[in-house]
Formats: structure tokens, sequence, C-alpha cells
């Protein structure tokens, strides 16, 4: 009989970590994961008093922690918590963007607060925690930031079309820079969690319940005891993690259950030739256009230009393409 596995302990003894929107909820757990592995965790929470809880709770526990109360959709508020992170503790080695609200409502009544509201704290706010925090990690050569997703900004959700975008965003945006991070130690990876929080509860979603109802058991049973926020905080420890090389991937946590998201591209239909293409060639060849029969992962825009190039090698004669 083979010996079982033995997995070496996963530890942040020595790193520092930022997580936003930590006074609470997802953000909460997450802060107190990274603390017991051993991370020095910079908790920031616009309210002061659960973001000092969340810090006597570290210290209780026998970690370290230092509150932060700046608001992230500013750049000067991201700025302070990368300086804060390193006069308090000397260093920063880990980010952890959590904080978020919902306004939502129907597309065709969003007012130009909530499209804003949303935006800055979702998407802007991660450009101004993360940059200062990449100077920082570039310098050292080291570096582990974690975007929170959602899967309604990848499978959509009617009624939200703001967080949706946004969070869409974070993707993207996730995605620059786990390239330009590659060479340089930094990996960039992003979270998509299924938790009970307290941003749905202030901000219901219209139709949400109904839609809910309409899929009977989906939303019922053991499910429901299976949205605790804690069942977040495991997987973020690992992306945190010196021992994780994941770059550039996606990872929804859905009711106990972890799964890589990706984004794939079908086969498609290659134009004989590059000109004189009209809507009714698209029309006759419509099949092979949303064939799905392989799929491919490409992982920067030039790698869906390589898989072209590479059936074109095979489609247009050598003579051809070298002008003989």
């Amino acid at each position: 009989m083979s010996e079982p596995v033995r997995m070496v302990p996963q530890t942040l003894a020595g790193q520092v970590a930022v997580v936003t929107g930590a006074g609470q909820g997802i953000g909460r757990a997450e802060a107190l994961a990274l603390a017991e592995r051993g991370a020095k965790v910079v908790v920031n929470d616009l309210l002061e008093d659960r973001a000092a809880q969340v810090v006597d709770e570290i210290g209780q526990a026998g970690g370290e922690a230092v509150a932060n109360t700046s608001s992230v959709t500013s750049a000067e508020g991201g700025a302070e918590l990368t300086r804060l992170a390193l006069e308090r503790f000397g260093g920063l080695h880990v980010v952890v963007n959590n904080a978020g609200f919902l306004r939502p409502g129907p597309f065709g009544e969003l007012g130009a607060d909530q499209i804003d509201a949303v935006l800055d704290v979702h998407l802007r706010a991660a450009f101004h925690v993360t940059q200062p925090a990449w100077r920082v990690m570039k310098e050292q050569r080291y570096g582990r930031v974690v975007m929170t997703g959602s899967s309604a900004g990848m499978f959509s959700q009617a009624a939200n079309s703001n967080y949706c975008a946004a969070k869409a965003g974070v993707f993207g945006l996730a995605r620059a820079l786990a390239t330009e991070g590659e060479d340089h130690g930094i990996a960039v990876n992003v979270v998509l969690p299924f938790a009970a929080t307290t941003i749905s509860v202030e901000n219901p979603i219209p139709g949400n319940q109904e839609a809910r109802e309409r899929r009977g058991a989906a939303y019922r049973g053991e499910i429901l005891r299976r949205r605790d926020p804690a069942l977040v905080a495991p997987l973020v420890a690992h992306l945190a993690s010196p021992a994780c090389r994941d770059n550039g991937d996606v990872y929804s946590v859905c009711g106990g259950r972890y799964a890589r998201v990706f984004v794939a591209l079908g086969p498609g239909w290659i134009a004989p030739e590059p000109t004189g293409i009209t809507a009714e060639d698209l029309e006759a060849n419509w099949a092979a256009v949303r064939s799905t029969t392989t799929v491919s992962e490409p992982r920067t825009l030039f790698d869906e230009v390589a898989e072209v190039v590479t059936a074109l090698d095979g489609l247009v004669p050598t003579a051809a393409r070298l002008g003989s």
C-alpha cells in the first residue's frame, strides 16, 4: 500500500498582507486566515470599529495586524495602505482586493451615481490599491495579488449591470497584470465568491428572489448551509502563498465547490481570402463560427493570433505565403 501524500503546510510567515473591506464577511475571513498562517495584516475597512475588532481577533490569536480606514476609491487611500504596511511591518507581499458593494437596478433606470459608485469601489479601487503595492513587489521581485471578481461578471446577472461590468473589468485587469508581472515574480489571480454577505441584503437586486424561486431546489436546502464567507478564505490563503505558482487564473468558490473558470476559444471558420467577406459568407459558415467541438485557452491576445497563424500555415500553400 502506498504511503499517503503528506502536504507541507503553507505558511505566510514573514509576509505582510493588505486586505480591503476586511471588517466583516469575506474580507474578515480572509484577513483571519492569512494571519493564522503567519502573515501580518493591514485590515482595511471604512468603519473603524469593524476594522479594530478584526485586529483584536487577530491579536488574541497571537497574530499581528493594524487597522486602516482609508477609502480605496481614491489614489490617496490606496497609497496609504502600502505606506502603512511598509511603516508598521517593513514590507508588503500580498494584496487582496475585496472591498465592494452593490447599487443594483434595471439598466434603463441606473443613474450616473450608481454607475460611478460601483466602478469606483470595484474596478478603480483595484487600480488605486494595487498600483503602489505593485511598485514594491516589482522592486523586490515577488508578490501575490488576489482580485475579487464575481460569477455575475463572468456569467451575468439581471438588474445588476454596473456590478457585472465592474467585475468583468477586474478580470481584464487581473489578466493584464498577470502577464506584466510574470517576469517580476508577481502572480495575480481572481476569486469568484458565492457567499451570504451584507451587500446583497442591504441592496437587494430587483427580481433576484423571483429568479431563485424559479430555480426551485437549486436555492434551497444544502446550498443555504454552504454560503459561509469562511469557505472563500482557504482559496485566498492558497493563492497568497509562495507555494502557489498559478498566475492569471480565475477560481470559483460556490457552496464548497472550488473550480477553475476560464475563457475558451472555438476553432472557428477561417475565410479563404481576407478580402470581400460578406455577412452572407458568415451566415453560410455560422455553424463553424459557433462550433465548440474543440476549444483552446489563449492566455494573451498574441496566443489567439498565433493560433490563426498556425491554422493559416496549414491552409495556405508555402509558395503563396512566401509570395513566390
